[in-house]
């Protein structure tokens, strides 16, 4: 460990002093290797497009038109499936290459300022089971390397385990080597961290990342919730690469499904409320009967019960049947907090959801995208990058919502060749 790594990669102020008036960078994508033309962190403002929210929201001022990018400086393949775009292709899970091109994806990043768009592998996962080791890729930068840069990651699906076999949706790799980097608590530095009121956070003192296992909630209420972990974790000098989920991350799912704010909190909420049976039994509620064998969230056993019926599931959600199905299963087993240990009571449930339904009409937007990620983009781009990392589409959405010509972004997909014709389709499909 070098000198000073400590401090770099600890748990930085929340109250420091050198975050004046943002200043927009001239162009969205400058070359990181010229240091003359990348701003510093210095020009983050405490709080970036505070109250800006996507559907009234002014977008930045940036450059329009195409961008060139060498592909071969970084080993990409050029995909054809987007004329006026730039969508490349990078082989990340298949020998010979993919360790070193694990180098050349983040080489692309800190070159490359702005927001890109990684479309991620699923078949690939999926085949693997959903393991780390064919998951999203993140590059891990040492602390005792000479470059300063910090990366963050945020995702709903984060899982703790932290080996490269094990369950999981983070496949960090060693921004040089390509080896994988273990990220349990304990391992390589990682210590377990919290923030806002739901979100768990791993922090190394070896390796300049933050993973963060993001909560929609959070999200969703705080305008500042992206803005101030990445705040408490960085120094003046760094510079940033984000890569970051969109559905339930970012973006509320059941918002865009059209829901009622009523209905969706209660949704988005069952998702994080856990029920574990004393023992199995069967549950019979209204008209609808299933058999409860183990532990699930609330959510899932909603779906169980209505099955493919999606009017019965778009009007289950309201306050009275959702407290009485709380009710029911209270009684059979035991009811938490997904990540917590203690019983998570009815009425302690009835108090969040009525404190969100007071906070939240004042930062949603209408579009179901968190404000909270305006104001981070807002306040970052031009000067650092931001990855959209996704296993499907809804990343549009976000980019259309969020800059004014899509032509600017970098659009990388990983191991095109190994997609389903389906995946493929539907990726070709957005372009048209």
């Amino acid at each position: 460990m070098g000198q000073g790594c400590g401090r770099c990669c600890s748990s930085m102020a929340t109250t420091e002093s050198w975050l004046p008036t943002a200043q927009l960078g001239t162009d969205a994508f400058v070359d990181r290797r010229d240091d003359s033309a990348a701003a510093s962190i210095n020009t983050w403002p405490d709080a970036p497009g505070s109250g800006i929210c996507g559907s009234w929201r002014k977008p930045p001022e940036e450059p329009v038109g195409s961008l060139n990018i060498d592909g071969g400086r970084y080993n990409l393949n050029t995909l054809s499936v987007g004329m006026s775009h730039h969508v490349f292709d990078i082989n990340l899970h298949e020998a010979p290459d993919s360790k070193q091109n694990v180098n050349n994806y983040y080489r692309l990043c800190k070159d490359h300022l702005g927001l890109h768009v990684t479309t991620s592998c699923f078949t690939a996962w999926r085949k693997a089971k959903k393991a780390n080791c064919f998951s999203k890729i993140i590059p891990a930068v040492p602390c005792d390397g000479v470059e300063k840069i910090r990366v963050f990651f945020f995702d709903d699906n984060l899982e703790w385990d932290g080996c490269e076999e094990s369950s999981g949706i983070c496949n960090l790799r060693h921004a040089e080597t390509g080896e994988f980097v273990e990220f349990a608590a304990g391992k390589n530095g990682f210590v377990r961290d919290t923030a806002a009121r739901h979100t768990v956070l791993y922090h190394s003192t070896k390796y300049r990342n933050v993973l963060v296992k993001a909560n929609i909630l959070d999200a969703m209420e705080d305008p500042h919730y992206f803005f101030t972990i990445i705040k408490r974790f960085t120094t003046p000098s760094d510079k940033l690469i984000i890569f970051m989920d969109v559905n339930s991350t970012m973006l509320c799912n059941d918002t865009v499904q059209a829901k009622d704010l009523t209905n969706t909190l209660l949704s988005t909420m069952f998702e994080f409320v856990e029920f574990r049976p004393q023992e199995a039994f069967d549950l019979n509620f209204e008209s609808w009967h299933i058999r409860v064998e183990k532990l699930k969230t609330m959510k899932q056993l909603v779906k169980d019960m209505i099955a493919n019926d999606r009017d019965a599931y778009a009007s289950f959600w309201t306050p009275e049947r959702c407290w009485k199905l709380y009710g029911e299963l209270e009684i059979k087993g035991k009811v938490t907090w997904h990540g917590q240990q203690g019983s998570f009571r009815l009425d302690a449930c009835q108090d969040l959801f009525n404190s969100y339904l007071a906070r939240l009409p004042k930062v949603m937007t209408r579009d179901g995208i968190a404000g909270s990620w305006f104001q981070l983009y807002d306040g970052l781009h031009g000067e650092h990058t931001i990855v959209l990392n996704s296993f499907g589409v809804d990343t549009r959405k976000v980019v259309l919502a969020t800059v004014p010509d899509e032509r600017r972004v970098i659009h990388l997909t990983v191991n095109y060749d190994l997609w389903d014709e389906r995946d493929k389709r539907t990726f070709s499909e957005q372009f048209a």
